[in-house]
């Protein structure tokens, strides 16, 4: 191999390297960042009241612990 053989897979190398790391960066800001914004929009709706309650299981149906329904006969 010659030195510039050599230079020209160390570059790559190094530009592989640096394309990991920002691929990385990008996940470790954009999550925090995209949690902000649904916490936000969230707290948002609560405070103007454009949430309303989940409506209750019937009478007739048994809500368990999975979130599973089981119908009572």
């Amino acid at each position: 191999m010659t030195i510039r053989e050599s230079a020209n897979c160390a570059f790559g190398v190094a530009r592989l390297v640096f394309d990991a790391g920002a691929a990385l960066l990008s996940v470790a800001v954009a999550v925090p960042v995209a949690f902000a914004a649904g916490e936000a929009r969230s707290m948002a709706l609560t405070a103007r009241g454009d949430i309303t309650p989940a409506a209750g299981p019937a009478d007739s149906e048994h809500v368990h612990d999975l979130g599973t329904v089981v119908e009572l006969i």
